[in-house]
């Protein structure tokens, strides 16, 4: 590397810590409640108590809870969460949803989802960036979008409706790697196995795998199932959920169901 493309190379990284100096005093000033990192700008968001941003994330028109964390390289726009969540390093959030106690892993794609509590989703989870039509003469977005994905369109009329939201339930766990298409509704207590392709609805606590994701089996009986979705715990205080903590963490389901109906 000859001695002007150092120097050239040098000025551009003295150029870019110039300007994530800028953002960090800037976000001191507009921010002192929140830890956010060096590198990162942050726009028109509102913080709870106790929230962390990471480094060289970008964070606009958003909403955060008490105690939620950002990790590093996170981009996240028009969205919303709730008390105790996690979002893990690059991920890429746009109109996003996450109730209180779930999180999402490293490098997941997602827009337009919704997540409920107590969700646990794994790394380079992909959900929400839109779809094709299958039935038109073409698939591409130049015919029918005005979105002008590619630079160009040919239509000033959308004539199909890309994006869908979609609905990821309460205490459902998806695995590492996992596609679900715009629209799908995963039910509370799913369980998401790893590499799968979702194209469809996932019933209540069922366990689903494959391409495309077929339900493998339930994880409870079919009466068993209707009782957790009658009590819906997710939705306890947490007074009672630390109570009902030990009962959690075992696997005889009767005990906890029995439990619950006499609190």
């Amino acid at each position: 590397m000859s001695s002007v493309r150092r120097h050239y190379l040098a000025v551009l990284q003295l150029i870019r810590d110039l300007k994530s100096l800028v953002f960090l005093l800037q976000n001191r000033k507009n921010h002192p409640e929140v830890r956010i990192g060096f590198g990162s700008r942050v726009i028109d968001s509102a913080f709870g108590t106790g929230v962390t941003i990471g480094k060289n994330c970008y964070v606009q028109t958003s909403k955060f809870g008490r105690e939620v964390f950002v990790k590093d390289k996170c981009a996240i726009s028009n969205s919303t969460f709730e008390d105790h969540t996690a979002i893990y390093p690059n991920c890429s959030l746009n109109n996003v949803r996450f109730g209180s106690y779930s999180y999402v892993s490293e490098h997941a794609l997602m827009g337009r989802v919704t997540v409920g509590k107590f969700s646990s989703i794994g790394p380079h989870f992909l959900c929400g960036y839109g779809e094709h039509p299958t039935d038109f003469i073409s698939t591409s977005p130049v015919f029918y979008s005005t979105r002008r994905q590619c630079g160009i369109s040919f239509t000033e009329t959308n004539y199909f409706e890309e994006h869908h939201e979609t609905i990821v339930g309460s205490d459902v766990w998806i695995g590492a790697r996992v596609f679900v298409r715009d629209g799908v509704r995963i039910g509370n207590g799913a369980m998401i196995a790893a590499g799968a392709v979702v194209t469809a609805d996932v019933p209540d606590y069922a366990l689903v795998g494959g391409v495309p994701a077929k339900v493998i089996r339930y994880r409870f009986p079919e009466d068993v199932v209707r009782e957790l979705l009658e009590i819906k715990w997710w939705e306890w205080s947490e007074d009672q959920l630390r109570e009902a903590q030990p009962l959690f963490a075992q696997p005889d389901v009767n005990s906890f169901l029995t439990w619950a109906k006499q609190t």
